[in-house]
């Protein structure tokens, strides 16, 4: 049995911009790592999947459909994206969600957050709902204090909903 954190990315391309897929984050050689966290906490069984969880695998696609990898020219930067810069950036894949344990991804994204950090690795994260940013956070911890810029047309600052305070609605609540 693997012990990973992560999955490969789905469907049929495998990592944002054809980048090297690293799943063993024990063994991880990078600078970036791109991360997918497609679940939030749900609110109710409803909400379990919906649109926001297809976030990473559309990013991943669409982005590939108008870079098609990191080394071709891109006029708005005046050259390739790294342009000969040495910064070695992964896909390390999804966290996966587990219908028995919903908030089990939480967890996992945390761990992930802290373990690529303490490896000086920076993250990016491809997210699902708002709710992603708190295990996110949570990763940080030992890095603490951070700087968070919200960008929003509302707060997220609601204490819980149906009793979850981890979801969609909270995650600057969470932060702060």
């Amino acid at each position: 049995m693997s012990n990973n954190l992560t999955v490969a990315p789905r469907r049929e391309f495998q990592s944002f911009h054809d980048l090297p897929i690293v799943l063993d984050l024990d063994t991880i050689d990078a600078d970036i790592a791109i991360l997918g966290i497609p679940y939030g906490a749900p609110y109710s069984m409803d909400d379990v999947t919906n649109d926001q969880t297809n976030a990473p695998t559309h990013i991943r696609r669409y982005c590939e459909r108008a870079l098609r990898g990191i080394d071709r020219w891109d006029f708005d930067l005046g050259g390739p994206l790294l342009d000969g810069r040495l910064i070695k950036v992964v896909d390390v894949g999804d966290v996966p969600g587990n219908p028995n344990d919903i908030d089990e991804h939480y967890r996992i994204a945390e761990k992930v957050i802290e373990t690529l950090l303490t490896k000086n690795v920076m993250p990016i994260v491809l997210g699902g709902d708002h709710g992603v940013p708190i295990p996110v956070l949570r990763g940080f911890k030992k890095w603490a204090p951070i700087t968070l810029v919200h960008v929003d047309a509302h707060l997220d600052w609601r204490d819980h909903v149906n009793g979850v305070r981890d979801g969609l609605s909270s995650p600057i609540r969470r932060a702060s």
